[in-house]
């Protein structure tokens, strides 16, 4: 089975979704985060890819907005110290080989669609990581993908 579930003693990557609850300061996110360092003694790890979707993010804003605000300076600072507090895992050629494996099984909408989260998913696979999310169903959808007798994507659904 590609898909497998997340156990408390899983190490987990954070999606974006997550990421940004977190740097929203949601309650239930700030909640399970600081429960998932008192177990590991650390938090969640990034992926390369949800470093760029946070950037990428932010740059659109202030492009849209004609420039920085202080709001997005600030909003921008507390990601930063985030990404910092965390391991980053890097996109490396194992996950780009294993995500060039699984790209083309996708369908053509939900290759573009998903391709930020396949390189996380891929990502996370290759590093010994799962999957900390909103969206099961996008990640079920790449583990599908996955080769015969590859190990199972791990993923926990974290929401608000």
């Amino acid at each position: 089975m590609p898909i497998g579930p997340s156990s408390l003693d899983s190490v987990l990557a954070l999606d974006s979704d997550v990421l940004n609850d977190w740097r929203a300061g949601k309650p239930a996110i700030k909640s399970v985060i600081s429960n998932y360092i008192a177990q590991h003694k650390a938090p969640p790890a990034l992926t390369s890819t949800t470093v760029f979707e946070a950037t990428h993010g932010f740059e659109k804003a202030a492009l849209k907005a004609g420039g920085m605000s202080e709001r997005l300076k600030q909003d921008i600072e507390h990601m930063r110290r985030l990404t910092i507090s965390c391991v980053v895992l890097p996109l490396d050629a194992n996950a780009a080989a294993l995500a060039g494996y699984i790209f083309p099984r996708l369908s053509r909408s939900d290759r573009g669609r998903l391709w930020c989260d396949l390189f996380i998913a891929v990502t996370a696979l290759i590093h010994g990581y799962g999957i900390a999310t909103r969206n099961q169903k996008d990640f079920e959808l790449i583990a599908r993908q996955l080769p015969v007798g590859y190990r199972p994507l791990r993923i926990a659904t974290w929401k608000e």
